[in-house]
């Protein structure tokens, strides 16, 4: 009997978690426009943002003049793909900005407080 109320319970249970399988929402052309004119209207936030990322990760040389070029590279980037994006909203799709590239650099050393426990 106990070995019937188990099995019962093993498949009645997936049946009830009301899992959400559903597909993720089709773009929509004012979603499109709505990004178009949002990356249009603050793209010059990028260049104090890309600034303020790259000083409190390598500091205030490498900030002023790094992360200034990548804000402005970003500027132009942003500003660029709004327009596009603007211009062909009719046309629904994904958005086409990148995210920010990652390099990929490792730091070679282990950070100070873990000098001891390296393995």
């Amino acid at each position: 009997m106990r070995l019937i109320l188990l099995a019962a319970l093993c498949f009645l249970a997936p049946a009830l978690s009301r899992a959400d399988l559903r597909l993720p929402p089709k773009p929509t052309m004012m979603e499109k426009l709505g990004r178009g004119v949002a990356n249009v209207s603050f793209a010059i936030s990028e260049l104090l943002d890309s600034n303020y990322e790259v000083l409190q990760e390598k500091g205030p040389t490498y900030a002023y003049t790094i992360g200034i070029t990548q804000g402005v590279s970003r500027v132009i980037m942003d500003t660029g793909v709004g327009a596009i994006e603007i211009g062909t909203f009719f046309i629904p799709t994904k958005s086409m900005k990148m995210p920010a590239h990652d390099t990929g650099q490792v730091e070679p050393l282990p950070p100070a407080d873990l000098k001891d426990n390296w393995y």
